[in-house]
């Protein structure tokens, strides 16, 4: 009876068991179907991500040869599309939608160490600024002081092909294609702002590479090889191609405008703010206007004066003019 009752029980723990087991792995089962079906939409998903980015590339392509039918031939606007360093980045558009231009920190500038390296760098090339100073009226510090803060004094110009950066924005306009990042972002592509901001910025990425194809084939560069900030200025003045073709200045007069040269990004930056009005004896609102028109942003602005002014105190305190 004893052995018998043992049996029984180890027996019933068999079963049990047995039905833990069948459970265990009908659950599994079920686990594991659910996420092959997840994986194989997720793939279905981004299968038809790619296919309309081919579509709306080729649309792209083809626009950009009706619209640059006079000044460039089709033959450089293929190489360039079949080139395997042509990338689409969506999330860009997504990075632009959330940008905080008054969070960027713009104090670093005025750090002890930045200014004593921006006046070192004024000082090196003081007859050049000089000279640039009387040719177009513009402070020299205040060169010096944008210089700095676009690109750490030529340090920082940007890492991203620029080409790439305008043809992901101008391809965004297809909302489809941004779709997973924007919600990833708690961005909403059912509000009608957001749709308008998209458009708009699409629209002024396309003409941005209008003039960058334009530019490039120009000057017979390869326009993957021009690096510059996630959103498409280059340099060490940090020009968009519309401000290179408008503001550029050939100083050393070698027939190229080379933002990546110093004579060049110093010269361009001065004739950009003489082209939109600035004056020496202006009061400073008067050059935060100005010095806006090259960075939409009052912070900027304010920086960039803050800079100058103890650039022109430091000057003062070594005896300089």
């Amino acid at each position: 009876m004893h052995t018998g009752g043992f049996s029984f029980k180890s027996g019933k723990r068999v079963i049990i068991a047995g039905i833990v087991l069948s459970l265990f792995l009908i659950f599994g089962g079920i686990v594991t179907f659910i996420c092959l079906v997840q994986h194989s939409a997720k793939a279905d998903e981004k299968a038809n991500r790619q296919k309309l980015l081919k579509i709306f590339t080729s649309k792209l392509e083809l626009r950009l040869k009706k619209d640059l039918n006079e000044t460039v031939p089709e033959w450089y606007i293929d190489k360039v599309f079949s080139s395997p360093e042509l990338k689409f980045f969506p999330n860009l558009m997504v990075k632009r939608l959330t940008w905080k231009e008054a969070k960027l920190p713009y104090a670093q500038f005025l750090e002890k160490d930045r200014i004593k390296r921006a006046y070192q760098f004024l000082k090196t090339h003081e007859k050049l600024l000089d000279e640039i100073e009387k040719k177009f009226g513009v402070d020299k510090e205040v060169v010096t002081a944008i210089f700095l803060v676009e690109t750490n004094l030529g340090k920082n110009t940007g890492k991203f092909p620029v080409f790439n950066v305008f043809y992901s924005l101008a391809l965004s306009g297809n909302p489809l294609l941004i779709k997973p990042y924007a919600e990833k972002k708690g961005v909403s592509l059912s509000d009608p702002k957001v749709i308008n901001f998209i458009k708009k910025r699409s629209n002024w990425a396309y003409k941005e590479l209008l003039y960058l194809i334009q530019i490039s084939y120009r000057n017979h560069w390869n326009p993957f090889e021009v690096k510059g900030s996630i959103f498409g200025a280059f340099g060490y003045p940090q020009f968009v191609p519309k401000s290179y073709i408008i503001y550029g200045y050939d100083w050393n007069k070698d027939g190229v405008v080379d933002l990546y040269q110093v004579e060049d990004a110093l010269a361009s930056i001065a004739n950009y703010l003489y082209i939109e009005g600035y004056k020496m004896d202006s009061s400073l609102e008067e050059k935060k206007k100005i010095i806006m028109k090259y960075n939409i942003s009052e912070p900027y602005a304010n920086t960039v004066l803050k800079v100058a002014e103890k650039l022109k105190e430091l000057e003062t305190k070594s005896g300089g003019s």
